[in-house]
């Protein structure tokens, strides 16, 4: 009969030791509002835990940029003023290797807007057929880039998924992939200069598929 109740309570220790362990890490259980900004703009994210190895992370990132910039078509001086728009939202996953670790490996999508649209002209005053022309003269030229909608991220960091305390700092490094960027040249008046639809910058364009992310963030933990 002791042997039986003794069993009886191993028994019950080995089944409810590791009901106590995932009651303390239910998915969901957590939530944690983390305010950044990086190389993909300001953003929020809110954080939840899956696993005790896993995270699961959503928000959206907003960056406004002015560019000007001058480059050659041909032999020809052109410059640029360009509005760089990224507003983009996010879904990622954290695996952490380590329990309560602070490095883990991100992978994820971004999802939305990142676009370019400015105007082309040329730089400097040019004589042609003994005739000096103004900027002015050449006209302008309207320029659209796009990338893809969908972009998937991979990144690792340093950081935890919640904070122990109410406060926790966080910072990423990554890459996007957003494929090879869509270039419409419109309202082309220019080019005079018969550079056609800027094909030195279209071939420069559309070397980028790649988008470094670098942030940092601060994380308050809701509950």
């Amino acid at each position: 009969m002791k042997h039986t109740i003794y069993i009886l309570i191993l028994g019950i220790l080995f089944f409810c030791t590791p009901l106590r362990a995932q009651e303390k890490n239910k998915p969901f259980q957590h939530l944690s509002l983390s305010l950044g900004a990086g190389t993909m703009g300001a953003g929020l994210q809110l954080t939840a835990p899956l696993h005790p190895h896993w995270a699961l992370r959503t928000g959206f990132d907003a960056l406004p940029l002015d560019i000007s910039f001058n480059y050659y078509e041909g032999e020809y001086e052109i410059a640029t003023n360009s509005t760089v728009k990224f507003l983009n939202g996010n879904v990622l996953a954290d695996w952490y290797p380590m329990r309560n670790g602070l490095f883990h490996v991100t992978g994820g999508v971004f999802l939305g807007e990142s676009s370019a649209k400015g105007v082309a002209r040329s730089a400097r005053s040019y004589t042609l057929n003994g005739h000096t022309f103004e900027p002015e003269y050449f006209g302008t030229a309207h320029v659209t880039v796009k990338t893809a909608f969908a972009k998937p991220y991979l990144g690792i960091g340093l950081g935890r998924a919640i904070p122990r305390s109410r406060w926790a700092f966080r910072t990423e490094l990554g890459v996007m992939y957003h494929g090879t960027p869509r270039v419409e040249v419109v309202n082309n008046t220019v080019f005079l200069l018969s550079i056609g639809d800027l094909p030195e910058l279209r071939e420069e364009v559309v070397k980028y598929k790649f988008y470094p992310q670098l942030s940092f963030k601060v994380a308050y933990r809701l509950f």
